[in-house]
């Protein structure tokens, strides 16, 4: 029974590490190359390249986590996993590419602040380019969660066009919030402004996991057409 009851834990964990391995040469390439590239050329990428990089990868997290859902919900429910385990298997998928994802951009963050100091003045203080990192911990979920809550709409709702239009409209103005909330400044405004942007992200992603939850506990799945 233990082992039953951990083992929507252990799925959590093969999907996040799946992933990983599966990015593994992109991840490696690009906080080696990146740095260099921007240190290479400072005088012309002034605020460096990793903030791209940083944003760039945050619909990696989305779409990984989308297409991962929406291709295997039926394997997954055909092999004797319950919509309930597999909902948790995400939330723990989602919680350990957040961390993951922050940990890597913090790394590249400060690998590019080092290399643009040997080279030429920085664009910011290294306390500054660590928490251009840390921020992805609220940034990263509401991509992951958006992502992954449209997989879940779209296995619901397949062939529907309706759901097409909704999901069009809806995820541009998600991400268009997502984008501000991304780069506003007041990430950077030590005080109640840093506190009102990760506390708005915290809730914009409890919004989409609760939406994910309510769209997965009874998600039918379709037989695929031969």
């Amino acid at each position: 029974m233990t082992a039953l009851a951990h083992r929507r834990y252990r799925f959590g964990w093969r999907l996040f590490t799946g992933a990983t391995t599966w990015l593994k040469w992109w991840l490696l390439a690009g906080i080696v190359l990146v740095p260099v590239i921007a240190a290479l050329f400072a005088d012309v990428f002034e605020v460096g390249l990793w903030s791209i990089t940083a944003a760039v990868l945050q619909w990696f997290a989305a779409g990984t986590a989308g297409v991962m859902l929406f291709a295997n919900l039926p394997v997954w429910i055909s092999r004797g996993c319950t919509r309930r385990e597999i909902t948790v298997a995400y939330l723990v998928f989602g919680a350990l590419s957040t961390v993951g994802l922050a940990a890597y951009l913090v790394a590249g963050f400060a690998a590019e602040h080092a290399l643009m100091a040997l080279v030429d003045e920085p664009p910011s203080g290294l306390g500054e380019a660590v928490g251009s990192g840390v921020r992805y911990l609220a940034i990263t979920p509401i991509y992951f969660f958006a992502g992954t809550l449209i997989a879940a709409l779209a296995t619901r709702f397949s062939g529907d066009s309706r759901f097409t239009a909704a999901a069009l409209f809806g995820t541009g103005a998600l991400y268009a919030a997502t984008l501000y909330l991304e780069f506003n400044d007041a990430w950077f405004d030590p005080g109640w402004s840093t506190v009102a942007s990760a506390a708005a992200g915290l809730a914009l992603t409890a919004a989409l996991i609760a939406a994910t939850v309510a769209v997965l506990r009874d998600v039918p799945v379709r037989a695929k057409q031969a």
